[in-house]
């Protein structure tokens, strides 16, 4: 019958809101009765639920402490002032009940005590259930620097060129254990006897034996946790915590078929290097320049949007922009002089559809970090495309069904820069163009046809 020790424990976290909800209610109605004091059995009324309902949640919490391996130094604050609020809320309901000697109590003290208890007390057990940092972590780092507090980087990162050389199990398992793992498993928190703060504890197991089988690697209880409905029971992180990702999954899985190996390494194990890509630091620039201009004021970001121009940074926190007139089909060569007041900021440009033509490139040469041109479906014959020829960052053109000459294309061939070119259903279909082998794949043509080199 043990199980129902174990179920009375787990109804602790249910329990303990209610004494919270008693206690404020009378306290509250104590402050709205100050004067008239008219409603003293209501008040004792919440106060005696108040002090029986803190006495349930004391009593579940002890249990819940001692038969789920939680440690004495991490319990011992919260439930010290768990059994003080259950002492006030007793003593003032016995004030207000006019008790022989209680009734001399000053109900003001108590109240102000029942409030400084309750509070730590449901403060204490937020650290338990969510962490010790569960009221700062949500702080942006500029805001924890500021409150000097440590600011901890949550993301784990591997360097594309070292990775291969880092013993697969300290430098990338336990980092991984260490996020997501180990604020329940450590010495101060053993839940289920385990422990993940390092090797042996792994190896050693918890109260339900080995988490890794040597010799039957895919039945390892580590793998069937973690591969659980995020609903089930026993499933690991449990759901309120924050999840191991796919990638994270795949290392642990590796290395515990691999027979969860201490001192060898990533290229020791001949592990692929595709499944760390998901920890190597990520490009927020993408292919875009990695510049950071003066940031552009908002009122002349406005006056773009009042043009009819969609204007947007290319992450949230970047100077650089996107401006794409696709809402405005009028728009033309005249009107993209104003382009020229952000030539440092725009990196990804679409004036397809438009009215422009080959005159817009005197503009165009003037954007020094344009890196993604789209003109397509426009009256753009190419003349003056070389003019484009100097813009160190251009990588992408889109020229679908455009009027680009044969010639054009070809001007196109010498640009040192350019990734890929778009060239799908040109408007003049009838000239043949020979892309040189080594530009084969940086030129998508479409229904061009390419000539047969072969004799």
């Amino acid at each position: 019958m043990e199980f129902l020790i174990d179920l009375l424990g787990r109804f602790h976290p249910l329990i303990v809101h209610l004494p919270i909800g008693f206690i404020f209610l009378g306290l509250m109605m104590m402050v709205y009765d100050r004067k008239e004091n008219k409603h003293r059995k209501v008040i004792s009324f919440a106060f005696f639920w108040g002090t029986f309902s803190t006495l349930c949640a004391a009593l579940t919490g002890t249990v819940l402490y001692l038969r789920e391996g939680y440690a004495w130094e991490d319990v011992q604050g919260h439930l010290i002032l768990g059994i003080l609020t259950f002492v006030f809320s007793f003593l003032l309901y016995l004030q207000l009940k006019e008790f022989t000697p209680f009734k001399k109590l000053p109900p003001k003290f108590l109240g102000y005590g029942l409030v400084f208890v309750l509070t730590i007390t449901g403060h204490l057990g937020g650290n338990l259930t969510h962490g010790k940092h569960h009221l700062t972590d949500p702080l942006p780092p500029e805001l924890k620097s500021v409150l000097g507090m440590e600011v901890v980087s949550r993301n784990f990162v591997l360097s594309p060129e070292t990775h291969q050389e880092l013993p697969l199990y300290s430098g990338v398992i336990q980092p991984i254990l260490d996020q997501k793992c180990v604020s329940c498993h450590n010495p101060k928190k053993t839940k289920g006897e385990l422990l993940l703060h390092n090797y042996k504890g792994i190896m050693d197991g918890g109260e339900e034996g080995p988490i890794i089988l040597a010799l039957n690697a895919e039945n390892s209880e580590i793998l069937k946790r973690i591969h659980l409905p995020r609903d089930e029971k026993k499933h690991m992180p449990p759901k309120t915590k924050t999840q191991l990702t796919k990638a994270e999954i795949k290392v642990i899985e590796q290395w515990v078929t691999l027979g969860a190996p201490e001192k060898k390494t990533v290229a020791e194990l001949g592990l692929s290097s595709q499944l760390f890509t998901s920890f190597f630091p990520k490009d927020e620039t993408g292919i875009y320049p990695d510049i950071a201009p003066k940031p552009l004021g908002n009122n002349f970001i406005d006056s773009l949007k009042a043009t009819g121009l969609q204007v947007a940074p290319i992450y949230k926190t970047s100077s650089l922009l996107k401006v794409s007139a696709i809402n405005t089909p009028a728009f033309d060569d005249h009107d993209a002089i104003v382009l020229l007041q952000a030539k440092d900021h725009i990196v990804d440009l679409d004036l397809g559809q438009t009215q422009i033509t080959n005159a817009i490139f005197e503009v165009l040469q003037e954007l020094n970090n344009l890196t993604v041109l789209k003109l397509d479906y426009t009256q753009v014959t190419g003349k003056g495309i070389q003019k484009l020829k100097s813009l160190s960052h251009l990588k992408e053109i889109n020229l679908v069904m455009s009027a680009l000459s044969k010639s054009r294309v070809e001007d196109l061939f010498s640009f040192p820069t350019l990734e890929k070119v778009y060239l799908f259903g040109l408007l003049d279909t009838a000239e043949i163009v020979e892309v040189p082998d080594t530009l084969k794949t940086v030129f998508e043509l479409g229904n061009y046809q390419l000539n047969d080199t072969s004799d």
